[in-house]
């Protein structure tokens, strides 16, 4: 069974869009300067914020969802307030466009990869850049930090993925993952082992360097990963206009959705792990019932 539900929005190219970590609202990005915030019941927009002065490309969620971060083509990062709408810092630093935003397990620290090939960790009280990656030989696409503020991970349009220890800045491990972009990583539960998509989808062992897994069956560039709960299963989401579900063990597809009319942008898991919500380029919203 699916439904559906329409963000009340213009959409020209490069949506990118972000789920709260409970499902029920969505905040979205697009060619022009604001981040919109979405209620995703009824597609009506809650909020705008307002700051960026070009177009915004990376958006995350607190795991509290009381604040989100947005990248923009102005070079920018900005933390805000979900409720108020309020800007509470600007990261100012990166001499290219912020590709993609996480933020740490303790929400007090945030990472940001960005189109001038560097990777940089962030304290958000104060907006003080803590650090600095070098070593992408191209724009940096994605970038994950460890949970125990050691490590942290990136991906780059130059097809590999980098291990990078926090304090010195130094690279530990280079892999050749893909052939293209990097588009999206996602730790397992013990961050040992990473998830990365390009035109396909590859496990890592980071302390190896070893591909433990591939999962092929897209037929175009793979936008996002994710894990389910129990780690059992991977959901992923292209531009085939397709959302997968795969066996972790096996590597094999074991669902496919079909029925978003242009490329997605993201898919996640919804609590319960029964639903899997999804949105495409034109901003429409898809659940889909999973219910293993």
């Amino acid at each position: 069974m699916m439904t559906t539900v329409q963000l009340q929005m213009k959409t020209p190219r490069d949506l990118t869009c972000a789920f709260s970590p409970d499902r029920t609202r969505a905040i979205t990005g697009v060619v022009g300067k604001s981040v919109r915030l979405w209620d995703l019941a009824t597609g009506d927009c809650i909020r705008q914020f307002e700051g960026h002065q070009q177009r915004i490309w990376g958006l995350a969620w607190s795991p509290d969802q009381r604040r989100v971060l947005s990248g923009s083509w102005d070079n920018t990062a900005r933390l805000w307030d979900v409720e108020s709408g309020e800007c509470l810092r600007v990261l100012e630093g990166h001499s290219g466009f912020v590709r993609a935003l996480e933020f740490s397990a303790d929400q007090r620290c945030a990472i940001t990869a960005s189109g001038d090939r560097t990777v940089r960790v962030w304290d958000l009280e104060t907006g003080r850049c803590l650090q600095v990656f070098h070593g992408h030989t191209d724009g940096a696409y994605c970038a994950l930090l460890a949970s125990d503020g050691r490590r942290a991970v990136s991906g780059s349009r130059d097809g590999t993925i980098r291990v990078w220890d926090i304090e010195s800045g130094r690279c530990e491990r280079v892999i050749e993952a893909h052939t293209r972009h990097v588009q999206c990583l996602a730790w397992n539960a013990d961050q040992r082992r990473v998830l990365s998509c390009s035109f396909h989808i590859r496990l890592w062992d980071i302390d190896s360097g070893k591909c433990i897994q591939t999962f092929e069956g897209h037929n175009e560039t793979v936008r996002t990963v994710e894990w389910s709960a129990d780690q059992r299963f991977v959901l992923s989401a292209g531009h085939d206009c397709t959302v997968r579900v795969w066996d972790v063990e096996s590597g094999s597809c074991v669902k496919v959705f079909e029925g978003h009319p242009t490329l997605v942008v993201c898919a996640s898991w919804c609590p319960g792990q029964r639903q899997i919500v999804s949105c495409d380029e034109n901003a429409g919203i898809r659940f889909w019932d999973w219910g293993r």
